[in-house]
């Protein structure tokens, strides 16, 4: 008998393991937010806010980070990243976070930081258990401890983690950076790339996917990277095929 309950209470404790656990791109944004600094925060957001990653314990340190850097805001490079998070948290849908933007907007001194957060609160309804500062231990999160169990309840579903492997395509969201997808697959087979139509349209000034740079991997399939600007050279994931006979070369 002492023998079984030994083991339901292992059992307990590694379900509630799982079901606090990141799928591996939460996980690096998680890094990058607790971890780095406002270049790092910035590249989590914009990752987050493009690729359309819903993960609540995610935003939920996201909102954490914006509750406690946004009134220190003094440099462009800081207020820049943390305006992205504001886009980055208004693009989850969640009113969890509308309080959360609004207070940024009342008690901001930063008016490049305001007009950012205020424009993502207004596309925000209220709804939902409100974020409140201190909901989440960033401390805990830089030591690799993660979300206390008793604050797990929006954490991701267990089955849901499960479903997304390490190194699997199925990571791969449309939006992420080539970095991103690299960080997580590993670098690919062979890479080619090429000019669109898009490069001899006169009026796209901002030089929008003008180039694309196409990925293979041997055995699992292509990615299709399209360049964000010529003015901030970031390549994003278009389209990802999945194609187990994929032979890595072109």
């Amino acid at each position: 008998m002492k023998t079984t309950r030994i083991i339901s209470a292992i059992t307990l404790a590694c379900l509630a393991t799982q079901a606090n656990a990141l799928d591996p791109s939460g996980q690096r944004y998680v890094d990058q937010l607790v971890q780095g600094g406002p270049l790092s925060i910035r590249e989590a957001a914009q990752s987050i806010y493009h690729s359309g990653y819903r993960d609540t314990e995610t935003l939920d340190v996201a909102a954490e980070v914006l509750l406690q850097k946004y009134r220190s805001a003094a440099d462009n490079t800081t207020s820049d990243a943390l305006a992205w998070v504001c886009k980055a948290l208004a693009s989850s849908g969640n009113g969890r976070y509308k309080p959360v933007l609004d207070e940024v907007v009342s008690n901001s001194n930063n008016r490049k930081l305001d007009r950012h957060c205020e424009k993502a609160a207004s596309s925000l309804s209220a709804g939902g258990a409100a974020y409140t500062l201190g909901s989440v231990n960033l401390d805990a999160y830089r030591n690799g401890k993660g979300r206390p169990a008793a604050n797990a309840a929006s954490a991701a579903p267990a089955q849901a983690v499960a479903a997304q492997g390490s190194g699997s395509f199925s990571n791969v969201r449309t939006g992420m950076s080539m970095d991103e997808v690299n960080a997580l697959l590993g670098a690919p087979s062979a890479t080619f790339s090429h000019q669109t139509g898009k490069a001899w349209i006169p009026f796209n000034f901002k030089g929008k996917d003008v180039a694309r740079v196409v990925s293979l991997y041997k055995g699992k399939g292509r990615i299709v990277f399209s360049q964000e600007s010529v003015y901030a050279p970031v390549w994003r994931v278009l389209e990802v095929i999945d194609n187990p006979n994929e032979s890595g070369y072109p």
